[in-house]
C-alpha cells in the first residue's frame, strides 16, 4: 500500500485499509470474495501473487462484485510489481 498510495485518488491516500479477504485465511472460493463484506460503495484494492511470486492487482473505486459487464471509474487501475511497481 504504501508503493501505490501516491498513485490512488488523493481522498484514499492517507485512509487505513482493511483486509477483507485472503486466499490463506478464506479459501480460494470467488463466492467467498464477492461477499467478504465490503459496502458496494467501498473502495476496493486486489493484490495477488503467482505461483512464481510475481505480485500485481488492481485497485476500483467501487468493492469487487460479480459483474456481466465492465464497471469502474476513471480512477480505476492496474498494476504490477515485476521488479519495480508499473501502473
Amino acid at each position: 500500500v504504501p508503493q501505490l498510495g501516491p498513485q490512488l485518488p488523493p481522498r484514499l491516500a492517507q485512509q487505513p485499509w482493511h483486509l477483507l479477504y485472503s486466499t490463506a485465511r478464506d479459501g480460494f472460493s470467488l463466492r467467498t470474495l464477492y461477499r467478504s463484506g465490503a459496502r458496494p460503495d467501498s473502495p476496493a484494492l486486489l493484490l495477488i501473487r503467482d505461483t512464481e511470486a510475481q505480485a500485481f492487482g488492481a485497485f476500483s473505486a467501487s468493492a469487487i462484485r460479480s459483474s456481466c459487464g465492465f464497471y469502474g471509474t476513471g480512477e480505476t487501475f492496474l498494476f504490477s510489481f515485476c521488479p519495480e511497481l508499473k501502473v
